[in-house]
């Protein structure tokens, strides 16, 4: 068996507020897909006049009931706000809250293709609503053209409605999918405003392609003459990606290496200046002695892969387009990586002189397990109670049978410990301490509302996720 869209959910953060103390720990509120103001609240005119920016946080929560894992999971921005404010989507933690947000966070987005692309292409170019959408070298885009444009629509039907093609009337009109596996596909699907329809067809195409990240090495910048302490060259092959650029000279018989700092600046031993412009790869060093004549400088580099020009992003491909994709009906999401989405468990600390514990045969739950802080303390040799830095006391066990206490909100255990896990010998006042972590990947979203903008009664957004 494998995960399933059913099987997932978005639940809300324990927090929801827009202090710094919003976010946190995973809540069980269900955030409903398609239910407008689900996540955000309505924008006031103040804020419309004014201008604001406003946090909040999700998790997709893995609920199968089996205990499948979610492998390789992926989450993006494929169809953006059509209203004058915007979104963006970051991986966070799953306890962090809005005052722990700085500048690591990498914020990501979507947005349409800006011209067609022809199957074998290897650059493509895609228009956001800004120019400060993290992209970055390796990472994985969504490209996908099951957008229908041109629809007929009922009458009454607002955007991001789920819809249903009635071939008898030939269009749109409102109605959901039978079960939540059927949703968006075909004759199923979401209206998203101006006669545009979201829904896998047999005329569209989605593939998933990762942004290039090709490296350079052992480019000569330089020959040293004995004498010569400036050097100014040209890397072949710009821009360049911050943090990635090293060079090396050699001086007195001795081999160094310097190294940029991500903000222009290289730096390293017998350097006395250096700097690397990104965009156009020039790069000039200062040496405090001459390089040995006849040996060469040379770097090491890596070559960005995206350019933007406005808002419009060129991004270069490590591998060939596989379809033909026109720009009217095709949108690119910059994907989150998630990973697999699974419980666990860590930091198993044993307070114990004689007592042993394996917990690797300790298990969790899909549906129970949750973010915490946990500690054993034994009553006597066989006998302990149990409880969470937040849960707070889940009960007593006895080593002789499995100890599996009840998550009250879900009816499924917070993890289980068979009788097998208990070794040697225990004494009252001994412990154990360890960390759960739950079926869920914590996400965050930034909504940006510039001021001065304009009402807008059917705003929306769509995230999509990718599960192998």
């Amino acid at each position: 068996m494998a995960v399933t869209r059913s099987d997932l959910a978005f639940v809300k953060s324990a927090t929801v507020t827009d202090t710094d103390n919003n976010g946190g720990r995973k809540s069980y509120i269900e955030v409903p897909n398609r239910a407008r103001f689900n996540l955000f609240p309505r924008v006031t005119r103040p804020e419309r006049v004014n201008g604001k920016t406003r946090y909040r946080k999700e998790f997709l929560w893995n609920k199968n009931a089996a205990n499948e894992i979610a492998y390789g999971v992926l989450a993006y921005i494929l169809y953006p706000s059509p209203a004058g404010d915007r979104f963006y989507l970051a991986k966070g933690t799953q306890t962090d809250t809005q005052g722990d947000i700085d500048g690591s966070y990498k914020w990501c987005g979507g947005g349409a293709l800006h011209s067609d692309v022809t199957a074998g292409a290897t650059q493509i170019s895609v228009e956001f609503e800004s120019d400060d959408f993290h992209i970055a070298n390796g990472m994985t885009i969504a490209i996908n053209s099951h957008f229908l444009v041109g629809q007929t629509i009922m009458s009454g039907v607002r955007a991001f409605d789920a819809v249903k093609f009635d071939s008898t009337q030939g269009m749109w009109v409102k109605e959901s999918a039978p079960d939540t596996d059927s949703e968006d596909i075909y004759p199923y699907g979401t209206y998203l405003g101006s006669n545009k329809v979201f829904s896998y067809n047999d005329n569209g195409e989605l593939e998933y392609l990762t942004v290039a990240n090709d490296k350079y090495s052992g480019e000569v910048i330089g020959t040293g003459d004995g004498s010569t302490k400036e050097f100014t060259d040209t890397l072949e092959h710009p821009p360049v990606e911050p943090n990635t650029v090293t060079v090396y000279y050699t001086i007195s018989g001795a081999t160094y290496s310097g190294s940029d700092d991500g903000e222009g600046n290289i730096s390293g031993t017998n350097i006395s200046s250096g700097s690397i412009n990104y965009t156009s790869g020039l790069v000039h060093l200062v040496f405090t002695a001459p390089p040995d004549s006849g040996t060469q400088i040379t770097c090491n580099y890596t070559k960005r892969a995206y350019s933007w020009s406005g808002y419009v992003c060129t991004i270069d491909l490590a591998e060939p387009v596989a379809n033909d994709y026109l720009a009217a009906n095709t949108f690119v999401g910059i994907c989150v990586p998630i990973g697999d989405i699974k419980p666990s468990h860590s930091d198993v600390v044993i307070n114990s002189t004689n007592g042993t514990f394996n917990h690797t045969l300790m298990t969790e739950d899909n549906r129970g397990t949750v973010e915490d802080d946990w500690t054993i303390t034994f009553t006597s040799a066989t006998e302990f109670t149990c409880s969470g830095a937040s849960e707070g006391s889940v009960g007593t066990g006895n080593i002789t049978s499995s100890f599996s206490p009840i998550n009250s909100n879900t009816g499924q255990p917070y993890f289980t410990i068979p009788p097998s896990a208990w070794g040697g010998a225990w004494v009252s006042g001994d412990t154990i301490t360890f960390k759960t972590h739950p079926a869920a990947a914590p996400l965050w979203w930034k909504e940006v509302v510039p001021a001065g903008i304009g009402p807008y009664s059917d705003n929306g957004v769509m995230l999509e996720i990718y599960i192998e």
